[in-house]
């Protein structure tokens, strides 16, 4: 049953069954899908953005991501969120992983890329964002940010671990 239709997402309540027969009531937040990028502005020094997040009333750090538009790819997606909110276009872009942010309660799928070779355009913020600037982080801070808990934000999170695997290797 549909609870509420909004402009990127709607709320269902679903009933189900579950294994051992008895019946629950699930919330689901049906999401269009998103990407995320890890810009790297050099082998060892990548682009994070302080971003106010309402939900959490926080600013954080974070890599650039945006939910996909209508009939757009996850790729093209990557590339579009990475110049509006970097001033940045990748020469190459490199699928990791794709991941459920919150699959308790949420449908959203989330491809994570890398981004290298970037070549310098300008930003394009769209309005009901809240970008409070660009920083340049090396890796090794970015790491230390993540073990010290100043970057909470699970996709930059993921993105920086496992680039930093691919570093070691």
């Amino acid at each position: 049953m549909l609870i509420y239709s909004g402009k990127k997402i709607n709320i269902r309540k679903d009933e189900i069954v579950l294994d051992d027969g008895s019946t629950v009531m699930r919330e689901v937040i049906e999401h269009p899908g998103s990407a995320a990028i890890i810009p790297f502005i050099s082998e060892d020094e990548i682009i994070l953005i302080q971003q106010y997040r309402h939900a959490v009333k926080e600013t954080l750090y974070e890599i650039p991501a945006g939910t996909l538009d209508k009939g757009e790819s996850f790729e093209a997606c990557a590339g579009r969120e990475l110049e509006e909110e970097t001033g940045y276009r990748a020469g190459t872009l490199e699928p990791l992983i794709v991941l459920y942010p919150s699959p308790g309660i949420l449908s959203e799928t989330m491809h994570l890329f890398k981004a290298t070779d970037l070549i310098k355009t300008q930003t394009n913020y769209q309005m009901d964002e809240s970008i409070k600037g660009i920083v340049l982080v090396k890796m090794s801070d970015a790491l230390e940010m993540v073990k010290n808990g100043k970057i909470k934000d699970a996709k930059t999170v993921c993105s920086i671990l496992m680039c930093r695997n691919d570093l070691q290797e």
